[in-house]
């Protein structure tokens, strides 16, 4: 009859035996898992990237082609498509802009693309139909200095909310803090405002 004892006794020494070469199997799994890890977050990562600097792009360009113009008049996503004013890396799908993560985004005076009246100086890019994870990664994306400097305020649209992020505000300000849209951003149909 095997001991309880022995057989503790042996799995010790079995365990100082083979000490080292467990370590090494635990050192590579963790590594293994780090790896991963951060080759998911990084490819992550760089799909908001490649969204955001499309946004970048699409205000540039508008900005660019209203130059000279007292005002955005006629600028709707219909004028966009019209004098290719989008991005390069959009498509344009059934006469609809579609943006990076597949959704349609709208340009104009508001966020269904209606077109923007004489004198309005101010525009809005609206990135429709978003996934909670796609509404947080645009919503909170660090874009530069000079991008914020247009910037007027950004707008979460979903089923149940509608709110304003301002310049200043006490619990609602710009830039968009991540954690903000994690109670404010819907599994499906979120809609990013950009107000310029």
């Amino acid at each position: 009859m095997i001991n309880v004892k022995d057989i503790i006794s042996i799995t010790v020494k079995l365990i100082e035996k083979y000490k080292i070469i467990i370590s090494s199997m635990l050192i590579s799994a963790i590594v293994i898992l780090c790896s991963i890890h951060f080759f998911v977050y990084s490819k992550e990562a760089k799909k908001f990237e490649i969204a955001g600097q499309q946004i970048v792009e699409l205000s540039q360009n508008i900005i660019k082609h209203y130059q000279t113009s007292p005002s955005y008049w006629g600028l709707s996503s219909s004028e966009i498509i019209g004098k290719k004013m989008y991005a390069d890396n959009m498509n344009i799908e059934n006469g609809k802009l579609i943006g990076y993560f597949g959704n349609i985004v709208e340009v104009g005076a508001d966020e269904k693309g209606n077109i923007v009246m004489p004198t309005s100086k101010n525009f809005v890019i609206a990135y429709n139909g978003l996934n909670k994870k796609q509404c947080i990664g645009i919503g909170s994306h660090k874009f530069n200095k000079s991008f914020w400097l247009k910037v007027i305020k950004m707008t979460i649209k979903n089923d149940t909310n509608t709110q304003d992020f301002l310049w200043g505000h006490k619990d609602y300000e710009l830039p968009i803090k991540r954690k903000k849209l994690e109670d404010l951003c819907q599994k499906d149909g979120n809609s990013v405002i950009i107000h310029f």
